[in-house]
């Protein structure tokens, strides 16, 4: 089974048909060129713009990743667990 990383807690998160994502415009984020910044899996959005996908291991990650994306994809960002 594949796992990822929850970009706000650090928890392993199974990749699945039924796993909380979100995906990020990485053009969109003042931090996207910075060494070293979190990223995601590299996928196509549907506009045909590029994007990231995260996975997360609950609601309130994928909230707080809403919020913010800027501040977990950050290379200082170390995320502190649950």
């Amino acid at each position: 089974m594949s796992v990822a990383i929850d970009p706000v807690c650090g928890m392993e998160v199974p990749i699945g048909p039924d796993a909380l994502t979100s995906t990020v415009d990485p053009r969109r984020l003042a931090n996207a060129g910075q060494p070293g910044r979190h990223r995601g899996v590299a996928e196509t959005g549907a506009d045909g713009a590029p994007a990231e996908r995260f996975w997360f291991c609950g609601r309130g990650c994928l909230l707080d990743f809403g919020d913010e994306p800027e501040r977990y994809l950050d290379a200082a960002f170390a995320p502190s667990g649950m």
